[in-house]
C-alpha cells in the first residue's frame, strides 16, 4: 500500500542510526477496545537503512502495531512520528510506505505486471518500465501474462513485494515475506531484504515466525508479547556470543556443573541440558568438566540466540 513517492540513495552508514532523523520513532503506545488493552507501552525506532524484526506468538499484538505504524489505526495512548506524521493525528496524508500483507490480494483475471501498472499509475510515481524492473528484482517474469489466479503461493508473495517496493518507499512493512517459498525463494528474499536496506537506504519492519531468518536478515529484533514490547534483541551481542548447550548424563550432574569455575550456567532446557556461558576454551572446559566427575553427552555451540531470547521472553507453550 503506497501512499507517497521518496527517491532513496545508497546509504549503508544508515545502520549506525546518526546520519538522520528516524523514519519511525513512537512511544508509550497503546490500542484499547472496550476493557481489552491489545497494546500497551510499545515503543519502536527505525532508521533509514535498518532492518528491525517483530516477533511474537499470534495474538501479540504485532498486526495491531502495524496497522498503527501504516496510518490504518489511530493508538488509544501515545506519541511519536512515522515519516514525519503524527501517529496520533488525523490530519494530512497517511504516511507513504510501503507495504507487504501476509495474504496479499490482487484481480485475479489479470497479469502481476498488468496488476503494477494499474496501482503504480493511480498516483503516477512509476510506470511500465517501472513494473518490468521490480518484477525482475523479485525473481519474475515480467512477460508472463498468465493470470493472477494462476500464480502458486510463492509467486504470490514475490508479487506482493513487488507492489510494496516499486515507488520506492522510505519504509516498507513486510509481513511474513518468506511464507509460500522454497529453501531458494527464502535464501534470495533475505539477499533482498538486506539489499532494500544497504543499497537502497529503506527503513525495513519485517515480522516473521522463522527466527533463524529473522536474526540472519535484521540489525534489532523487538520481542512482543502480550501487548508489550518486553525486548529488544541485536544479533551478534555480547549476550548472544559464547553460550553453549552441554547434555549430561543424569540429572546429579547439573549440580556438580555448576560447581566447575570455568563455565557459567545461563540456563536450562530441561534437567539434562543446560545452557552454559564458556570462560576457558572449549578443551579446558571439557577436562574441568570430566575431573568434577560430569558425565558429558554432548557439548556444542548454541544456535541461535534469538531462539533463546524468544522463549525467555515467551515462554515454552
Amino acid at each position: 500500500m503506497n501512499t507517497e513517492h521518496t527517491h532513496t540513495a545508497p546509504l549503508r552508514g544508515a545502520r549506525t542510526g546518526t546520519d538522520a532523523r528516524p523514519l519511525v520513532e513512537v512511544r508509550g503506545v497503546a490500542k484499547v477496545y472496550g476493557s481489552k488493552t491489545v497494546l500497551d507501552d510499545v515503543a519502536m525506532t527505525i532508521r533509514r537503512g535498518e532492518v528491525v524484526g517483530l516477533v511474537g506468538p499470534n495474538g501479540a499484538g504485532k498486526t495491531t502495531l502495524i496497522r498503527i505504524l501504516s496510518g490504518m489505526s489511530r493508538p488509544s495512548r501515545g506519541e511519536g512520528t512515522v515519516l514525519d506524521r503524527d501517529i496520533a493525528s488525523t490530519a494530512g496524508r497517511l504516511p507513504f510506505l510501503g507495504l507487504m500483507v501476509e495474504r496479499p490480494m490482487f484481480i485475479e483475471t489479470l497479469s502481476g505486471r498488468r496488476n503494477l501498472e494499474l496501482l503504480f499509475g493511480i498516483r503516477g510515481a512509476a510506470d511500465g518500465s517501472s513494473a518490468e524492473s521490480v518484477l525482475e528484482r523479485v525473481g519474475l517474469d515480467p512477460s508472463d501474462r498468465k493470470p493472477v489466479r494462476a500464480y502458486s503461493l510463492g509467486m504470490r508473495q514475490r508479487l506482493s513485494l513487488a507492489q510494496a517496493i516499486g515507488e520506492r518507499p522510505r519504509l516498507v512493512v513486510l509481513d511474513e515475506p518468506t511464507n509460500g517459498l522454497d529453501p531458494q525463494g527464502i535464501i534470495e528474499m533475505r539477499s533482498l531484504v538486506r539489499e532494500l536496506a544497504d543499497r537502497d537506504g529503506m527503513g525495513v519492519l519485517l515480522t516473521s515466525h522463522l527466527l533463524t531468518e529473522v536474526e540472519a536478515v535484521c540489525d534489532r529484533v523487538v520481542l512482543i508479547h502480550g501487548g508489550r514490547a518486553q525486548r529488544v534483541y541485536a544479533p551478534g551481542d555480547a549476550e548472544a556470543r559464547g553460550a553453549m548447550l552441554l547434555e549430561v548424563a543424569s540429572p546429579e550432574d547439573v549440580g556438580r556443573v555448576a560447581s566447575v569455575g570455568v563455565v557459567e550456567v545461563v540456563g536450562s532446557g530441561g534437567p539434562l541440558l543446560m545452557r552454559i556461558r564458556v570462560r576457558e576454551a572449549v578443551p579446558d572446559v571439557v577436562r574441568a568438566l570430566v575431573g568434577a566427575g560430569v558425565r558429558i553427552e554432548a557439548i556444542h555451540r548454541d544456535g541461535s540466540g534469538l531462539e533463546r531470547a524468544y522463549m525467555e521472553t515467551v515462554g515454552a507453550r
